[in-house]
């Protein structure tokens, strides 16, 4: 896709340090790493989604499992934090792409989620509403 970073990078348009590719993904060192091995993994096909029954999405999250495996054996971190965000939250690459991110306790990278209690009966009519929706 015309001005996509990523698209470049697959195209070999714009060097990386690659650490693991396939026939449908590519996983290379982020440019700007909150962490030591910080890492993106993308489809080599151009799509802003990875999730809801997506074959490439697969392939990623695939290629995710193998990246983490690599990354314990080259850095021995104490756990990884991996994301992904989709839609019109993504940013400014709107190529699919989710970071896997060594960690080390007490570092300094903060994911943190603003959470609350859960509504036992919201979430039951939700969880029914999802059910439903499945076909």
């Amino acid at each position: 896709m015309a001005d996509c970073a990523f698209c470049a990078v697959v195209a070999g348009e714009h060097d990386v340090y690659v650490l693991r590719e396939d026939d449908a993904t590519l996983a290379f060192l982020d440019e700007n790493p909150a962490r030591k091995g910080h890492t993106v993994v993308i489809p080599k096909t151009h799509r802003e989604e990875l999730l809801g029954g997506n074959a490439g999405g697969a392939a990623v999250f695939d290629a995710v499992d193998a990246v983490a495996a690599d990354l314990r054996r080259a850095l021995d971190p104490d756990g990884f934090s991996v994301f992904y965000t989709s839609g019109s939250m993504v940013g400014s690459i709107r190529h699919g792409h989710v970071h896997v991110v060594p960690r080390e306790a007490g570092d300094d990278v903060s994911l943190a989620l603003e959470r609350s209690a859960l509504d036992h009966d919201a979430a039951a009519d939700l969880a029914a509403r999802i059910r439903d929706a499945e076909h």
